[in-house]
């Protein structure tokens, strides 16, 4: 009886011993795979964190330890408010809101880095909700978007500008064209569009070369661009083509007088490259809604007065549909 008492006890005692050693094994293998999150978290280069519904930190990558110059500890169990304060917490309270409610929330804000101000940031909040469907919690990721935005300014610049003179092209003018149209039609004013072309540039191209030609158009465009004013839009459309889009018009004496000055301007530019040849400008004018009420109508006109105003010898400019 005793040694059965025996075997027993040693039976009970090598099963639960086998079972600390299973319940070790469990321990380690949680805490392998804890750290590896861990590891992961704080690798990712932007702000990661998971929120309680009662708006307290419970896990925070390291990304905010490096940015507030606080312990990794000091934000677990802290309400947001301490690290942001009222007024940031005021500002993002809308969309606190939104995912305590179950929403998927994505918006984009201005966040101040340790050592970069105003940065462009996409934020997510990513609801955690129980089996109930209460939500208990939601992940925070704060993503820097500066250097996308950048790029994708860089890249929409490049679409709408001319490489050569980086003033506005054929796509962004007709762009501002149309607004402007639509803005005139509102509030009854008048706008002229000017087509003007460069007389004697294709000698300098054949004299002097395609090099010293794309100086001169820089040149060109640097003159032009001091007879307008901030509001208006100079774009160049082709090889030694420019227009230029003037709003709130006062009169129609504005733009003959700004005409003037531009075939005045070109005509005495003076500049290096150009050695003895000297060019012009050429100048069509079309007003709306005199010649025409939409972008196309408007620039064909410019264009057809332009070449009016060639025929009448040049370095002049001609308003569309006149007797002069």
């Amino acid at each position: 009886m005793e040694k059965s008492n025996a075997t027993r006890r040693s039976a009970r005692d090598n099963t639960l011993e086998e079972e600390i050693n299973r319940l070790r094994e469990q321990l380690a293998d949680l805490q392998e795979e804890r750290d590896l999150m861990a590891f992961i978290l704080d690798s990712i280069p932007d702000y990661v964190s998971y929120v309680n519904a009662d708006l307290t930190y419970k896990v925070c990558n390291r990304k905010y330890e490096t940015e507030k110059g606080l312990s990794h500890d000091a934000f677990i169990g802290k309400h947001v408010v301490e690290f942001i304060g009222e007024q940031g917490f005021a500002r993002i309270q809308p969309h606190v809101e939104r995912v305590l409610k179950g929403e998927l929330v994505t918006y984009e804000d201005h966040l101040d880095y340790k050592y970069l101000t105003k940065q462009d940031v996409q934020v997510q909040y990513a609801p955690h909700q129980s089996k109930e469907g209460a939500v208990i919690g939601f992940s925070v990721y704060v993503r820097n978007i500066t250097a996308q935005y950048l790029a994708e300014e860089m890249l929409r610049r490049q679409a709408q500008h001319d490489p050569l003179t980086d003033l506005p092209n054929r796509i962004l003018f007709n762009e501002r064209l149309e607004r402007a149209i639509v803005r005139a039609n509102r509030i009854s004013s008048q706008l002229a569009v000017l087509f003007i072309d460069l007389d004697g540039f294709k000698q300098v191209n054949d004299a002097l070369g395609h090099e010293v030609g794309d100086h001169v158009l820089q040149d060109v465009a640097r003159k032009l661009t001091q007879n307008v004013r901030r509001n208006d839009t100079l774009a160049r459309i082709g090889g030694d083509e420019f227009v230029l889009l003037v709003e709130d018009l006062d009169g129609l004496d504005q733009v003959k007088n700004l005409a003037d000055k531009v075939v005045e301007s070109i005509s005495n530019m003076h500049t290096p490259a150009l050695k003895d040849i000297r060019i012009g400008a050429s100048i069509g004018i079309a007003l709306y809604p005199d010649h025409g009420s939409d972008t196309r109508t408007l620039l064909v006109r410019a264009d057809e007065a332009m070449y009016e105003a060639k025929r009448q010898g040049k370095r002049c400019y001609f308003l569309y549909g006149s007797d002069d």
